[in-house]
C-alpha cells in the first residue's frame, strides 16, 4: 500500500522485465534481425527534444526547487498546416473526455495512417496538447489525481499508436516517448490496466476517466495485450465489462430516436387560417389571366399563317380584272356542217 500512495498516478511503478509494450514496436511486415533503426541510441538527446542552454533533461534528476528555473507560461500548441488534419475533432461525452478530445481523434488517426511528414513536429504539438489538456481538465474542477491518471493513460496510448506504425517505429519516438517526458518512465502497457483496475473499484467517482479509457480501448489500444496469446479476446471482454459498468452508473438509454416528437395536425386548417383567402383569390386571377394570354399568342401564330394564303388568293383575284379584255386569247372554233 505504500508503494501505491508514493506513486502520484495512483499506482506502483511496472516491472522492468513484465511490460514491453510500448518500447517493442511492431512495423508489421518489417521485422527482423538486420533492421538498423533511423535514428541509433545514444546519449545524446532524441532530434524531437532541443534543451534550451545549460539546461538538465527531463530524464535526469530534478534540480532543487530553490535553484530551479521558473518553468514558462504555457502559450499554447503551434499549429501547422501539415497537422491540422491530425487535429480536428468533435467534443465528447463527459468534461474529461471533452478536454482530451484532441488527444483521441490524434490517437484514432495515428493509429491507421502509413506516413508523416513531419514527425517532430507532430512529436511538439503533442507535448502542447498534453500540456492543454490538463490545464484546461484542472480549471474546469477534475480532481488532480484523475487528471495526472488520465494524462498518463493518454500519453501511454499516443506513444503505442505512433510506435505501431511503420513511420513512427523509425522515427526515433522511442528515445523520447511522452511517457518518458511527462512520466519519467519507459513502457506503461501494463500500468494502463492497473489504472483501470484501481479505478473499477470506486465507478462512481472514477466513471469519467473509465469512459475515457473505455473510448482508447474501442480505438484500438492493446497495451500489454498487444504481445499477449488472444489479447484481442481478453480486451474485447474487458470492453463489455465496462460497458456493461458505464451503462449501470449512467442509467438506461433513451430507446427513442426522437422522444419529443410531435405530429404536425391537421395542415389544412392551418394552412387554411393562415393565408388570407385574398392571397388565394389573387394566385387563381393570376392563373387565369395567364392562361388567356399563352391562348391568345397561340391562337394568333396558328392563324397567321392561313391569314396570309388568303391574302395571297384576294391579290391574284385583284390582278386578273385588271387585265384588258382584247389581251386574252380567244379560241378558234371549228364549226362542223351538217
Amino acid at each position: 500500500m505504500s508503494s501505491d500512495k508514493s506513486d502520484k498516478t495512483l499506482f506502483g511503478q511496472p516491472s522492468v522485465d513484465g511490460d514491453r509494450t510500448i518500447m517493442r514496436p511492431m512495423p508489421g511486415g518489417r521485422g527482423g534481425n538486420n533492421q538498423q533503426p533511423l535514428i541509433p541510441p545514444s546519449d545524446e538527446p532524441s532530434p524531437f527534444y532541443q534543451p534550451a542552454p545549460n539546461s538538465t533533461p527531463a530524464y535526469h534528476a530534478p534540480l532543487p526547487p530553490s535553484v530551479q528555473a521558473p518553468e514558462p507560461e504555457y502559450q499554447g500548441p503551434v499549429v501547422k498546416k501539415s497537422e491540422n488534419a491530425y487535429f480536428n475533432t468533435h467534443k465528447g461525452l463527459n468534461p474529461l473526455v471533452n478536454s482530451a478530445s484532441i488527444l483521441i481523434a490524434v490517437f484514432e488517426k495515428t493509429r491507421i495512417s502509413m506516413s508523416h511528414p513531419d514527425v517532430g513536429g507532430l512529436h511538439q504539438r503533442l507535448v502542447n496538447e498534453i500540456k492543454a489538456f490538463e490545464l484546461n481538465a484542472k480549471e474546469i474542477g477534475i480532481k488532480p489525481e484523475i487528471v495526472l491518471s488520465a494524462r498518463y493513460v493518454a500519453c501511454v496510448a499516443l506513444d503505442e499508436a505512433v510506435l505501431n506504425t511503420p513511420w513512427g517505429s523509425e522515427s526515433g519516438w522511442n528515445q523520447r516517448t511522452l511517457l518518458s517526458i511527462f512520466h519519467n518512465e519507459t513502457s506503461g502497457g501494463e500500468k494502463f490496466f492497473n489504472i483501470l483496475e484501481r479505478m473499477k473499484e470506486q465507478p462512481g467517482e472514477n466513471l469519467d476517466i473509465i469512459e475515457l479509457m473505455y473510448i482508447f480501448l474501442s480505438l484500438g489500444f492493446e497495451g500489454k495485450y498487444r504481445v499477449t496469446h488472444r489479447g484481442r479476446d481478453i480486451i474485447e471482454q474487458i470492453r463489455d465489462d465496462l460497458y456493461a459498468m458505464i451503462r449501470r452508473q449512467r442509467g438506461e438509454y433513451e430507446r427513442s430516436l426522437s422522444p419529443n416528437w410531435q405530429g404536425l395536425g391537421n395542415i389544412r386548417n392551418s394552412l387554411r387560417n393562415y393565408i388570407p383567402l385574398w392571397v388565394v383569390a389573387s394566385i387563381i386571377s393570376s392563373v387565369l389571366f395567364l392562361s388567356y394570354s399563352g391562348f391568345r399568342v397561340w391562337l394568333y401564330d396558328s392563324s397567321s399563317m392561313v391569314v396570309n394564303q388568303l391574302d395571297e388568293i384576294t391579290d391574284m383575284r385583284t390582278v386578273a380584272r385588271n387585265i384588258p379584255r382584247e389581251n386574252i386569247p380567244r379560241t378558234n372554233r371549228l364549226e362542223t356542217k351538217e
